[in-house]
């Protein structure tokens, strides 16, 4: 017999809003398991009990007796599947004992008896997803199975012989109160136990299908927010394209068409050259812009602060300086105006460069900062006297794989490694590339 996990003890399909326990995979084979488990203690038990008096006193049918232990035991292959049917069946069986035993010499197993009757009870309240049916079928059955107790008891009274036709001995009040009181705390205790496990077994499986729906739909949630991040930045990047590049190709279209009108009118040369000098520029600008707004989707992280540039490197060094190393800045040239993705390039290697040396460089040495602006590029060097260091040896090598990717980016260079006779150096050096417009 096989069963899918989906497919809840009582048959009905489960709901998202209705908690429906479902059995667990291999269900089958661990019952079984256990089953096997529980006949062969019996076995063992009987088969101990024949070098006892009380074998020979009680002069029970050994082969009945086994044969019943077995069916009692291999009910629970089916307990967790069928557990109303199999505890019905067990209280079936339990009640025909107790009553058949006093004219035949068959009895079962305690041990297997009592764990197996622990079991059914248990199996109701853990896996009956009707939870009305569920109290009212173990009141029914613990009911039916403590009278069968009580009545067999009522009926063996004290003495060692057992009238066959089973008729009432003649007990007194007190006799008669010690079996009832007697009978009813064992049994309290052994039923409640079974009640009480049961229903926390339930409990606790209802806690975690609450946590896993909750799970679910959390994920669910974070997908759909991940799909509206995605489509946000879609259009984040289209208004970018269109705000950034489309005007410099419309120029360049412009342009490009007058370039050659003039060239089929064979007009004056001077002119086609003004026009396309006009193209270059254009694309020339476009491409600084483009990489403008692509720094911008990498740099922001999601916040509308402006991009920093270097009019905030002083700040940097400050920052730095008031560490326990001896941070300077120094600024040589005319500062020209450069596109807003070689400014935040410089400012970035400044901020890493600054950072390794912190980690690096040791405590109380000297850092040099230095920014130079040259005819046709701009170089920024920060250099330190601590001890050198291997990026690779010394730290994980993304802040140089970093600084690189940048640095290329705006077509400059970067040079870093140790200095002589001690320290280390990061040299980058970017042509400058005049913008007509600012980008923050």
């Amino acid at each position: 017999m096989s069963l899918s996990p989906a497919q809840s003890v009582d048959g009905t399909a489960p709901s998202e809003t209705q908690f429906i326990r479902k059995l667990p995979e291999n269900w089958l084979r661990t019952d079984t398991i256990l089953a096997v488990v529980v006949a062969f203690i019996s076995v063992l038990s009987l088969q101990a009990l024949r070098l006892t008096d009380i074998y020979t006193a009680s002069q029970l049918d050994l082969a009945l007796t086994q044969a019943f232990s077995l069916v009692i035991s291999f009910l629970l292959v089916l307990y967790r599947r069928f557990p109303i049917t199999i505890a019905a069946i067990y209280t079936l069986l339990i009640v025909v004992l107790a009553f058949i035993s006093l004219s035949i010499t068959i009895s079962s197993d305690a041990y297997s008896l009592l764990f197996v009757g622990f079991m059914t009870i248990y199996s109701v309240g853990a896996w009956v997803s009707n939870r009305r049916l569920a109290f009212w079928v173990r009141i029914v059955l613990v009911g039916l199975q403590w009278f069968g107790t009580v009545a067999v008891s009522l009926m063996v009274g004290f003495d060692d012989t057992v009238d066959p036709t089973g008729t009432m001995p003649n007990l007194s009040a007190s006799d008669l109160t010690y079996v009832l009181g007697t009978t009813l705390v064992i049994s309290l205790g052994y039923y409640a136990s079974a009640w009480y496990f049961g229903g926390r077994a339930w409990n606790r499986a209802k806690e975690r299908w609450k946590l896993e729906t909750a799970h679910d739909k959390l994920a669910q949630a974070n997908a759909k927010i991940a799909d509206a991040a995605v489509q946000a930045e879609r259009l984040h990047i289209a208004r970018e394209l269109h705000d950034v590049v489309a005007h410099h190709v419309t120029v360049m279209g412009v342009h490009a068409s007058a370039a050659r009108r003039l060239v089929e009118a064979q007009r004056d040369p001077a002119a086609v050259v003004e026009q396309l000098a006009q193209i270059e520029a254009s694309s020339a600008q476009a491409v600084h812009e483009l990489q403008t707004m692509v720094y911008t989707l990498r740099d922001q992280d999601g916040s509308a602060e402006p991009l920093p540039d270097l009019s905030q490197l002083p700040e940097l060094v400050r920052q730095a300086d008031s560490t326990t190393q001896t941070v300077t800045f120094a600024m040589s040239g005319e500062p020209v105006e450069v596109s807003a993705a070689v400014e935040l390039t410089l400012y970035r290697v400044a901020q890493e460069a600054l950072s390794n040396a912190r980690k690096h460089a040791g405590d109380d040495v000297e850092v040099n900062v230095e920014l130079d602006y040259e005819d046709t590029a701009i170089t920024l060097s920060v250099t330190d006297n601590g001890t050198a260091y291997d990026p690779v040896l010394n730290g994980t090598g993304t802040g140089i794989q970093g600084m690189q990717e940048r640095v290329k980016a705006v077509n400059g260079t970067l040079e870093y490694g140790p200095r002589t006779p001690y320290g280390w150096k990061v040299i980058v050096r970017v042509p400058c590339v005049r913008s007509t417009e600012r980008v923050s």
